[in-house]
């Protein structure tokens, strides 16, 4: 007792400290503060230069169910770049197409799939699948590309891309394509009508 009787500052820092420890453990975030959304899916798709200089990029836009409101937005440093990189989150499950226009080269679309809402721990969004990050290069002859050289999920826009880095790109896709299905059709009927007479 006398041992206590002679330092009970001490005992009572001692006290406190521990109190304080025992109150910090006690109180712990839990939760999405914690570490539950330290293994999300990647959510987020990037488009961008391989290094700090503007592609030559003119127009940009979104065509799919899965592509987020609005126009595309593209960013640089801010200070020597304007448009080096392309953010692009899913809004839903599905594909997403942007649409870009770079000077002196075809325009190209590249497309995002995006998969179901993410349930993995705390997380949010709709995970990317595929390809996340898509390089484009600065070379006037050269197109753009996914990880490893990837070039599954872009595809060259070739009929000059005029309307199809604008907002009806779509319906000049499907466009083009009735075009080419009715084609196709009318040759069939030729061969037809020539094996018939015959």
């Amino acid at each position: 007792m006398k041992i206590l009787a002679r330092k009970p500052l001490l005992f009572a820092i001692a006290a406190a400290a521990l109190a304080t420890t025992a109150g910090g453990v006690a109180l712990a975030p839990t939760g999405c503060a914690s570490n539950c959304a330290s293994n999300c899916p990647i959510v987020t798709a990037l488009i961008t230069t391989s290094v700090n200089a503007d592609p030559g990029i003119t127009d940009l836009a979104f065509d799919g169910p899965a592509c987020p409101t609005g126009r595309p937005s593209c960013r640089g440093d801010d200070q020597t770049t304007q448009c080096t990189h392309i953010y692009v989150t899913g809004r839903a499950e599905g594909y997403c197409d942007v649409l870009i226009a770079l000077v002196y080269r075809d325009p190209m679309a590249v497309r995002l799939q995006f998969g179901p809402a993410t349930t993995v721990g705390c997380c949010s969004g709709y995970p990317v699948i595929g390809d996340s990050r898509f390089t484009i290069p600065l070379d006037f002859d050269a197109g753009i590309y996914g990880a490893d050289g990837n070039t599954s999920q872009v595809r060259v826009l070739t009929d000059g891309g005029q309307d199809d880095a604008g907002a009806d790109g779509g319906a000049d896709a499907g466009a083009d394509a009735g075009n080419d299905a009715t084609a196709s059709t009318d040759a069939t009927d030729d061969a037809a009508d020539a094996g018939a007479t015959d």
